[in-house]
């Protein structure tokens, strides 16, 4: 592989928080791993929010404009170290159950205007379109993503949207997540803080490690949880054994075995998770943007499906 891995760490809580350090012990091994780091400390940083005036997708559907979104604050440098990663860990406070709101306002602004699935059709039609110009690379590349969600609270459910509201940052990009913690309850015991430490190791090191393989290859080390792709625990009843993972959009099937409960979602399902291709290719059916594409919209839709492994 030529050059460095760049790791990319996105501190969203405060400067010297507890974010901070357990982003530092990442990067640390990360670096160790031989990779090349960075931290930015977004607190520091203006970020406006979304203010849905559509700029980013006319210049997206152009054919001959790169993606930007038309406020000037540092959104714009923030998304171009995202892009410019190949991997990127981000830490978030969580304050009222779920991570601060500056997190959302960037993910408002980066996640539409960065979907994977539109990019890669405006980028096909702009190949196939004599003086069009392709989208910049880094914008279609794989890039891996891995969460860190941090809490005070001593229980699980006083930060329960924690992980789940972090794992929208990397959605719509289709960003592999490698690994997730999360660590509330952070000031109780040393035993805790040591878990955490070996933890945040791990992920350093993993997300280097991981790079190197495809998709398929990275397998889950981190706490399993119900859902066996975005592995959240919370999941969406609807009066009946079907119940739906609200992170992923996918359906399965809730059982009883004498107390414990088992979630079980077949493969089909599985693959149709909004953080994998599959997932948000078909929003880009649901969204009814066929005839933009006209008779080569099913040829890219299949080109991009046989692609799953490496994007």
């Amino acid at each position: 592989m030529a050059g460095k891995i760049k790791v990319l760490g996105l501190n969203f809580g405060r400067v010297n928080g507890e974010c901070k350090k357990y982003l530092n012990i990442a990067l640390e091994e990360a670096k160790a791993a031989g990779a090349e780091t960075e931290i930015i400390d977004t607190v520091t940083k203006k970020i406006n929010r979304c203010i849905g005036c559509g700029a980013c997708s006319r210049m997206l559907e152009s054919g001959k404009q790169q993606i930007r979104c038309i406020q000037k604050d540092d959104y714009e440098a923030i998304s171009d170290a995202v892009l410019d990663a190949d991997c990127i860990i981000v830490a978030a406070p969580v304050y009222v159950l779920g991570p601060v709101g500056q997190l959302k306002d960037f993910v408002d602004r980066f996640g539409p205007a960065h979907d994977k699935a539109y990019m890669l059709f405006e980028n096909a039609k702009r190949e196939d379109t004599e003086g069009d110009v392709p989208l910049e690379k880094r914008c279609l590349k794989r890039h891996l993503v891995s969460y860190i969600s941090i809490g005070g609270a001593a229980t699980d459910h006083w930060v329960s949207f924690g992980l789940n509201q972090l794992n929208l940052f990397g959605m719509s990009i289709n960003m592999k997540v490698v690994d997730q913690m999360n660590a509330h309850g952070m000031w109780r015991s040393q035993e805790l803080t040591d878990q955490t430490v070996a933890d945040a190791k791990h992920m350093g090191r993993r997300i280097v490690e991981a790079y190197s393989k495809k998709n398929s290859e990275i397998t889950w080390e981190s706490d399993p949880g119900v859902c066996p792709v975005c592995h959240c625990n919370e999941m969406t009843l609807n009066g009946t054994d079907t119940v739906c993972c609200p992170v992923c959009g996918i359906y399965g099937t809730l059982k009883m075995d004498g107390h414990k409960v088992k979630v079980t979602f077949s493969e089909e399902e599985q693959n149709r998770s909004r953080l994998r291709l599959a997932g948000v290719l078909e929003h880009q059916v649901e969204l009814g943007r066929k005839p933009r594409y006209g008779d080569k919209f099913e040829e890219y839709l299949e080109r991009f499906k046989a692609q799953e492994d490496v994007l």
